[in-house]
């Protein structure tokens, strides 16, 4: 084929992409294909339009046959080392990326998308120098310093996170994920408010994403709204229903609030979906205690000591649970396994002392109960 002719074909797949009329490509590469086996052009467009059509296989086989044809098809490598950390296949992505980038140092999508692959990776450095080339060669892309805020964020270099962050905004302040990243690092910065005001403007422009609803909620608690925490975890759930998290976040705030009848139902519900959560399993543990329901108690903390022996959290409540039920001497042991897991916590060496003394003495079990919860209580964060 003419290379005149071909490049009048490319025209024309060009303005079939922007139609995404993808099958219209495909069938005319089909076509073109029987006649021109060779033509590493018309395989990498085919590519380009299964993947558009979600044939990931197919895709991925027609990249790599037009770079057996082309050996340096820059295009391809790139569009193939998408397919493959799509795939999860990090390593095997960056190797197409290294050669795109060797083909066309220029390439800013080539590097932004390497820095993507060592990112999934945990090579937070090696992604953030890409991500700032990337930003060189195009410093008014918005999408390289989203990701590179990104990064920042996970090394804990906040103030350069919120920089790029704020840059992507202002590049474009339509993008609701990049306020809610910024509002992540606020919180992490102690600005409580300033990230709540992230989280309404990400609110304001999608409106239907539960882990925005979620963390504001959170942040509602710290600043003591919490029946504006409570109305934000239940957005979360009316968006999100089998979200355990959100129902174990809004029972704690019931549990603050002091209706405990509807934070155990929502802990109930948190544990349907997610029946092995151990935040669940701690906080329904600690929840049925306080309610007096000391058999309930002690069967969480049996199941979290099978999923977790370690944890001392249950050790420690399963002990509060047993004495409520006059179970002294197996108190006494799980306090002591809890203190083993916290050797240095004095105010459960001395709950411990306590019990023993009411195990020798036969003191009033509701006054030394309301003691011993009154030293365990600061102990763990329940």
């Amino acid at each position: 084929m003419e290379r005149a002719q071909l490049d009048k074909i490319i025209e024309e797949f060009d303005e079939l992409f922007k139609k995404e009329d993808y099958k219209k490509v495909l069938n005319s590469c089909k076509e073109l294909i029987k006649n021109n086996p060779k033509e590493a052009d018309l395989f990498y467009y085919m590519a380009r339009a299964e993947n558009s059509l979600q044939d990931k296989k197919s895709a991925l086989e027609h990249f790599t046959q037009t770079i057996k044809l082309n050996e340096e098809y820059q295009l391809a490598y790139n569009a193939r080392g998408l397919l493959l950390s799509k795939n999860k296949q990090f390593k095997e992505a960056i190797s197409d990326f290294d050669k795109a980038i060797k083909l066309n140092e220029r390439d800013f999508t080539a590097w932004n998308n390497r820095g993507l692959a060592k990112s999934e990776l945990q090579d937070y450095q090696g992604a953030m120098q890409d991500y700032s080339k990337a930003i060189e060669i195009f410093p008014k892309w918005c999408v390289a310093f989203n990701n590179r805020g990104y990064v920042a964020y996970k090394l804990k270099n906040y103030a350069l996170a919120i920089n790029d962050f704020t840059r992507s905004i202002e590049l474009n302040p339509k993008d609701s994920y990049v306020y809610y990243y910024r509002g992540l690092v606020k919180n992490h910065l102690g600005d409580y408010f300033g990230a709540i005001a992230d989280y309404n403007k990400s609110i304001q422009l999608d409106p239907n994403q539960a882990p925005t609803y979620n963390n504001r909620g959170r942040l509602k608690v710290e600043v003591k709204d919490l029946d504006g925490a409570i109305a934000d975890y239940s957005k979360a759930i009316a968006i999100k229903p089998k979200w355990a998290v959100a129902y174990n976040n809004r029972a704690k705030v019931y549990s603050m609030k002091g209706d405990k009848k509807s934070a155990l139902a929502d802990f109930n519900k948190a544990l349907e979906y997610t029946p092995n959560d151990i935040a669940s399993l701690s906080n329904r543990a600690y929840l049925l205690y306080s309610m007096g329901e000391y058999r309930a108690s002690i069967a969480d903390c049996d199941k979290l000591l099978k999923l977790q022996p370690s944890y001392g959290l249950a050790y420690c409540v399963r002990g509060l649970s047993r004495q409520g039920l006059g179970q002294y001497r197996i108190a006494i042991s799980d306090l002591r396994n809890a203190s083993k897991l916290s050797p240095n916590d004095f105010k459960l060496k001395e709950s411990i002392m306590l019990l023993e003394g009411m195990l020798e003495a036969q003191k009033d079990e509701k006054s030394t109960k309301d003691s011993l919860f009154g030293n365990i209580s600061n102990i763990f964060k329940f």
